[in-house]
């Protein structure tokens, strides 16, 4: 609740901003918030990525483009494609893809605590956030909220799959992307391949929510593209989902990272505990 309560917060006091001065941000500032977050996210995470090798890292990546695409496609039959405004696919892919491989070169032979940069960071974009949506019109589409149901059902098929053909437990699917979480409790729960595909896994489902995201949002519908997200949505890949839809979406990112960030440390034990009971 403390966790909401810190993200919420900013956009909360960001609208009554915007109320008060009757101005929405430059949007310059969206941009420049984009990039530097995925850079400092990047950065902070470089060496766990580069200390997975073989058959491992190519598990993991198999692994977490299932999650994406199979979420994706599922989140496809619950909402129509919709367009993107013109910071479009074009320019915000590039963006992030950017940012994302100096971020990891930078974080390979600079070794700074990236980290206390990501909440400041994060918190300034959900103030900009709040400010904006205070000038702009928001419509609650219903639709949007499928997006947790399509994620806990992507995660269903692909964690079965994986576990039956590879043994990994599937609470590895269950992680949403919150790879902090899901790989060191795998890891003491005492399966340690597990906890390894658990941080990896998760870890380049959010990588590949920024990099394919701008691309699979000219074919899918912002139910699927929110679902790929999974409980990554209401921090690290909020800017992407902002600079894809616009600041006014920041509400439905937020909230459906919410629900899952509430289900995951329940979900996660529970499915691999009756994993590990039936094999």
């Amino acid at each position: 609740m403390i966790e909401v309560t810190k993200y919420m917060l900013p956009i909360v006091i960001g609208y009554i901003a915007g109320k008060i001065l009757r101005r929405r941000p430059p949007a310059l500032i969206f941009t420049a918030l984009v990039v530097l977050l995925v850079f400092v996210v990047a950065a902070n995470t470089a060496d766990k990525v580069f200390e997975s090798v073989g058959v491992f890292l190519a598990v993991s990546i198999l692994y977490a483009l299932a999650l994406v695409l199979v979420t994706g496609l599922l989140g496809s039959f619950l909402d129509a494609p919709s367009r993107v405004g013109p910071v479009g696919m074009p320019s915000i892919s590039a963006y992030v893809s950017i940012a994302l491989a100096a971020g990891f070169i930078t974080g390979i032979f600079i070794k700074i605590p990236y980290v206390l940069a990501i909440d400041p960071l994060l918190l300034v974009l959900l103030f900009t956030a709040g400010m904006d949506m205070a000038n702009v019109g928001i419509r609650l589409e219903k639709a949007v909220l499928l997006a947790p149901a399509a994620a806990l059902l992507g995660a269903g098929i692909v964690g079965f799959l994986f576990a039956t053909t590879l043994n990994i437990t599937p609470a590895v699917a269950f992680g949403m992307g919150w790879y902090s979480f899901t790989g060191p409790y795998l890891a003491n729960a005492g399966d340690k391949t597990g906890g390894a595909y658990g941080l990896l896994t998760n870890f380049l489902r959010e990588q590949f929510t920024f990099l394919l995201g701008p691309i699979l949002a000219r074919r899918f519908g912002k139910v699927s593209i929110l679902a790929i997200g999974g409980a990554t949505t209401m921090d690290n890949t909020l800017p992407l989902y902002i600079a894809l839809y616009g600041p006014s979406f920041s509400l439905y990112a937020f909230t459906n990272g919410v629900i899952l960030t509430f289900i995951v440390p329940t979900l996660v034990p529970i499915v691999h505990q009756v994993y590990s009971c039936c094999r």
